[in-house]
């Protein structure tokens, strides 16, 4: 691998992405939101709720505490970049989905990526 290519590739879509996809700028800008991003992401191309209770214990307790974590999946909600849907079988928990925008964008951002 060309790992200068590589580095300028990823510098030149840090920039170019930032100002074109919104929700990708968005959760880039924290280590809790990329884990929640890609995990999320994950689940739903796999076909698996993504329950907001599993995936704080998902994510590494050194990234921040419950509340924390918590604080950056309801800023996620506001932002409209994730869902909060109620579960259908069990209406204490809640599923966390993409929006349909933070799944284009995604969809449309990883594009970039082809070849590497």
């Amino acid at each position: 691998m060309d790992y200068i290519k590589f580095i300028k590739f990823l510098r030149y879509d840090f920039e170019r992405s930032n100002k074109k996809y919104p929700t990708i700028k968005f959760f880039r800008s924290d280590l809790i939101l990329i884990f929640i991003w890609f995990w999320s992401l994950e689940k739903m191309y796999a076909k698996k709720n993504v329950f907001i209770e599993e995936l704080i214990d998902e994510i590494p307790k050194g990234f921040g505490s419950r509340p924390t974590i918590l604080k950056f999946i309801n800023y996620a909600i506001k932002k409209k970049h994730m869902l909060k849907i109620s579960d259908l079988k069990d209406k204490r928990k809640f599923n966390l989905i993409p929006s349909e925008q933070t799944i284009k964008e995604f969809e449309d951002w990883a594009k970039g990526y082809k070849g590497f």
